[in-house]
């Protein structure tokens, strides 16, 4: 009873989380991401970002750093290159430092369930 009353509170979580990290984006990723189709001068589309190729976009001119890391957008790497994206990827010519936990994980079910 227990295992499913936590999983019932997780999974109803799930909303919040996603409309605080509605907010977070737009305030710490929103000046230069979106999540249209296509990328902008400033940054690639995070439409999909999940599993997808690293520096995969091809509207995007990405860094060489960003380039070389290759591999795929898992969620722990995600969560990693946004809680610092130069331990992550040295070079990368994105600067973002997002420290609080929770305010990863926010941002990161709100690209989640914004596909």
């Amino acid at each position: 009873m227990r295992a499913a009353l936590t999983f019932a509170i997780v999974l109803a979580a799930g909303p919040a989380l996603a409309a605080d990290g509605a907010q977070l984006f737009a305030d710490q990723c929103g000046a230069c991401h979106s999540l249209a189709e296509a990328s902008s001068d400033t940054g690639p589309t995070l439409k999909g970002i999940f599993w997808s190729k690293v520096a995969g976009r091809g509207d995007f001119a990405y860094s060489g750093a960003l380039k070389t890391l290759g591999g795929s957008w898992s969620p722990s790497r995600l969560d990693a290159f946004l809680k610092d994206t130069q331990t992550l990827v040295p070079g990368s010519s994105m600067y973002v430092v997002v420290e609080d936990e929770n305010d990863r994980k926010a941002i990161l079910t709100y690209l989640k369930a914004a596909r």
